[in-house]
């Protein structure tokens, strides 16, 4: 056996790793006692076995907020630039300080971006990106509010514990659909309204819980200067009880030896029914990350991760839903991986217990970006 083989063995995801992913989503980074005893192990070989996904496959244990509820509004800008401008509609993108995600996609000069709005500023940033699609090099633009994004953490639902790999029966799969509920997680479902329940404090813990959904709230205190009673009372009392926090993320490359790719699809039904049974269906599936439904709209984004050789087979699959009725169209972006980024919430800008937004910096931070380009030109 060659030192490749023996090193690629001992980096195998095993029945117990895959447990320990499931269980940190399940019970929270917090509670790894109960992780440790649901699995019988030691505190002590909990912590090794998770330090070893983190330096192996890259495990972060995030957080998703539940932006509805601190009055910010998700939307999805897709933008396309004219070959070998993506670079710089990249930085266009970052202009505006509430963007979420920035990435660059491959195959063709796009950039997907994901901001968090304030509520009630929808025109000003309307504006924003019609003053983007002027900009020279810029060729199209569109812009998608979205309901909240709904985490998916990797599951075991299609680990084989006999052979220690992950397998993927799509054709169950698309029986699975057929069956699944018809009703909404309520991250999915278009608000009525986009309430601003949080004041600094929570807002500062929010931000560090995205960062790191273990983070001690004894750590927080300290970086805020407040007695550790006060963020307990505003963690327990505002943070949980007026859902501002949806739950952990826990991302990891559990995919890591099959090539796999992330790429952002877009879905479209005919009906919410079957919108709702489809986003029911990938609920506990390993090969999906995230969702968002487009607000007012039967269609929904969905954040896929994948190995390569498994694409063609998941296109097949939504191939037959569309033969079939169930689906009316789809499209993807491919994700660079070596070209994205992610911040927090814009937290800065949180004054007075709400939102800043300054429309006017925005849009000059536009124009600045577009003069640089060309005086290097």
């Amino acid at each position: 056996m060659t030192k490749t083989s023996i090193l690629a063995k001992r980096d195998k995801l095993r029945n117990n790793d895959v447990a320990i992913l499931e269980g940190l989503a399940l019970y929270g980074v917090r509670n790894k006692s109960k992780l440790a005893a649901q699995l019988k192990l030691s505190p002590g070989a909990l912590n090794r076995r998770i330090k070893y996904l983190r330096s192996h496959f890259s495990l972060y244990t995030l957080g998703n907020l539940y932006h509805t509820n601190i009055g910010l509004r998700k939307v999805f800008v897709i933008a396309e630039a004219q070959a070998g401008y993506e670079g710089f509609l990249y930085e266009c993108l970052k202009a505006n300080y509430y963007w979420l995600h920035v990435s660059q996609c491959i195959g063709a000069p796009r950039c997907l971006a994901i901001y968090g709005i304030p509520a009630g500023k929808e025109n000003e940033f309307a504006e924003f990106i019609h003053r983007l699609m002027k900009i020279k090099h810029v060729r199209n633009v569109d812009f998608i509010w979205s309901t909240c994004i709904q985490t998916i953490n990797a599951t075991s639902e299609w680990f084989d514990k006999t052979t220690e790999e992950w397998v993927f029966p799509w054709d169950s799969w698309l029986k699975e659909i057929e069956s699944s509920p018809r009703e909404l997680p309520y991250t999915l479902v278009d608000p009525n309204a986009y309430l601003q329940k949080a004041d600094w404090i929570d807002i500062m813990i929010l931000k560090e819980l995205e960062k790191n959904s273990g983070v001690k709230l004894k750590e927080i205190a300290k970086m805020l200067n407040l007695s550790l009673q006060v963020v307990k009372y505003h963690y327990a009392n505002h943070v949980i009880k007026e859902q501002m926090f949806d739950c952990p993320q826990i991302l990891a490359n559990h995919y890591r030896d099959s090539s796999p790719d992330t790429y952002s699809f877009r879905f479209f039904f005919e009906n919410l029914d079957n919108l709702a049974r489809f986003a029911n269906s990938l609920n506990n599936k390993p090969f999906v990350r995230a969702a968002g439904k487009v607000y007012d709209e039967n269609q929904l984004f969905v954040q896929i991760y994948l190995p390569r050789q498994q694409l063609r087979n998941f296109i097949e699959s939504l191939s037959k839903l569309v033969k079939a009725g169930f689906l009316v169209s789809y499209e993807y972006l491919i994700m660079d991986s070596q070209k994205r980024e992610k911040q927090t919430i814009s937290y800065e800008y949180f004054k007075e217990d709400h939102w800043e937004y300054d429309h006017k910096k925005y849009l000059e931070n536009l124009r600045r970006v577009a003069h640089e380009l060309k005086r290097h030109a």
